[in-house]
């Protein structure tokens, strides 16, 4: 079974708003070059709303056509957290480098 490494992140839309999630997703990320399906990069979206907004997002990074963004938007389906050990990966990863 093939599966793609995510984050659910769950948030106030009073706080912050999916558009705010994608701009700082896309500050992070350049999703320019294609990948395996594991570190493949993709949106996901719970309605419509969320959708277009993914779709608008993914249309600016690419200048209109100027360059192909490499990113699938789908529908949240299924979630499984993953094993502990990656949980807070980089947390653990700092402190076990500092002792």
């Amino acid at each position: 079974m093939d599966a793609t490494e995510a984050f659910l992140i769950e948030f106030d839309p009073t706080v912050i708003t999916y558009e705010e999630i994608l701009d700082q997703w896309a500050d992070m990320h350049a999703p320019f070059y294609p990948s395996k399906c594991q570190y493949r990069s993709a949106i996901f979206y719970s309605n419509e709303k969320q959708c277009n907004a993914a779709k608008s997002k993914i249309e600016e990074l690419g200048k209109g056509g100027q360059r192909k963004v490499y990113v699938d938007i789908e529908p949240i389906s299924a979630f499984y957290r993953a094993e502990e050990y990656h949980q807070d990966f980089l947390d653990k990863q700092m402190s076990s480098s500092a002792i």
